[in-house]
């Protein structure tokens, strides 16, 4: 009897532990990625936009019910959203059975999916996590507030298309979810109050007194901007220099050893050494900029400065004519590299200004060209442009929004590697069986 009862207990004892591993293995799951780079997860850019999104997301996939595989990559990526916001609401439908709902979001692919989050929403087709990521960073950056951008004085177009424009960022900007408005200043004698950030884009001529007053004024009420100048420059905004305690230095910036790398004009100038900045953080190649003006701070100025781009020591600021070969003369005004071409300026608000969070900002590049149509695809200046606005934009953690790239899921091998390949699998690998088979049926057949 007392035997029955211990098998009893032990079977009780036994079933209810099995339960509550089932139970926790239920409700605690424990995940791992070893894969490079932990591609399978969110990159750390990705996981610190969701941290700054405060409100629910609702994505309704419209998938058809045979595409298990589109369901199934879909549903991958929405978990590991899921890991770090858990107000993510995902629900598939398949769009054959709502051809209203189909038609009222312009859905035309298998797969694609509407992503809403607040009172916005917007499609996205063959979702990914860049895609995916970006189009969150818009939904949350749409208001009403817009990038001013300065026009009447030959400036780079934000939406223009000839070479020398801005047009293709300013692309990039829209679908970020910006809002690009022009103005100009005589037309339109005030800068809006819900500017977010002024674009001063390379005036090819003089601003009169009253706009550089303007746009005094909108700095002394917190606005955040960037000025793009050229070397010798004819926009007459030296007391915009003096305001943001920079000086443009004369001549431009030279690197005569370019045509090394293929480039033939030493006004071209190259940066692959970033200072330590939230906008260059992330910038890991080389970025462009085709006749830069070296700039200087002012040693003591109400804004704290900081060197974001720099050129190669080797290169120095050309006061002559770029005609043949040129050198850098000691005996001169030029200054030898490496040369400032870009700084980051911070303030604490001389006007507290709720519409403007946090301290004022502003961008100060010589050079305009690194964002033209033309230029725009060399290296990463796309990415440097689009880190520019959104550090303006007091969104750190939206500047790099990128996705992980690893090498392990090709094998590249030399000839000799191939050859030693072939050798083992197709000769002693058989070989080895052959004979291993061979030794096993000897001693076999001997008994």
């Amino acid at each position: 009897m007392l035997s029955r009862i211990q098998n009893l207990i032990f079977i009780v004892l036994f079933l209810t532990a099995i339960g509550l591993l089932g139970w926790l293995s239920e409700r605690h799951s424990m995940e791992y990625d070893l894969t490079w780079g932990k591609r399978n997860s969110l990159t750390e850019a990705s996981a610190n936009a969701l941290q700054a999104l405060d409100k629910p997301i609702t994505i309704t996939a419209f998938v058809r019910d045979d595409s298990k595989a589109i369901h199934d990559l879909i549903n991958d990526l929405i978990e590991r959203y899921h890991q770090h916001k858990t107000d993510i609401d995902l629900k598939f439908i398949n769009p054959d059975l709502v051809p209203q709902l189909v038609r009222e979001h312009g859905i035309t692919v298998d797969g694609q999916i509407l992503v809403q989050y607040g009172n916005r929403q917007e499609t996205l087709q063959n979702p990914g996590e860049k895609s995916l990521t970006q189009l969150l960073v818009k939904l949350a950056a749409s208001d009403n507030s817009y990038i001013t951008f300065l026009t009447g004085h030959g400036e780079r177009d934000l939406l223009g298309v000839a070479n020398h424009d801005l047009g293709d960022f300013g692309e990039q900007l829209k679908r970020k979810g910006f809002i690009l408005l022009a103005i100009n200043l005589i037309k339109t004698p005030f800068i809006p109050a819900n500017t977010r950030i002024l674009v001063i884009s390379s005036p090819r001529t003089a601003l009169l007194e009253g706009e550089e007053q303007l746009i005094e004024q909108y700095l002394d009420n917190g606005g955040n901007a960037l000025w793009l100048t050229e070397p010798d420059s004819k926009d007459n905004l030296s007391s915009l220099a003096a305001y943001f305690d920079i000086k443009r230095l004369p001549g431009q910036v030279v690197d005569a050893t370019t045509r090394l790398f293929g480039i033939d004009d030493p006004t071209f100038a190259l940066v692959v050494d970033f200072p330590r900045h939230a906008i260059t953080e992330q910038l890991h190649s080389q970025t462009l900029f085709p006749q830069a003006s070296g700039l200087a701070s002012a040693e003591e100025s109400s804004w704290f400065s900081s060197a974001i781009l720099q050129t190669l020591s080797r290169s120095w600021t050309e006061l002559n004519d770029i005609d043949g070969e040129v050198r850098f003369d000691e005996d001169t005004d030029e200054r030898p590299g490496p040369i400032t071409i870009g700084y980051a300026l911070e303030r604490e608000q001389a006007t507290p200004n709720t519409d403007k969070p946090g301290k004022q900002r502003v961008v100060v590049i010589g050079d305009g060209d690194f964002l033209s149509n033309a230029y725009l695809g060399n290296g990463q200046n796309l990415d440097l442009g689009s880190a520019i606005f959104q550090w303006l934009n007091h969104n750190d953690d939206f500047i790099d929004i990128g996705s992980v790239k690893a090498p392990d899921t090709q094998l590249g091998i030399n000839q000799s590697g191939a050859i030693g390949l072939l050798m083992v699998f197709l000769i002693l690998l058989p070989l080895g069986l052959l004979g291993t088979g061979t030794t096993i049926w000897l001693k076999r057949r001997r008994r």
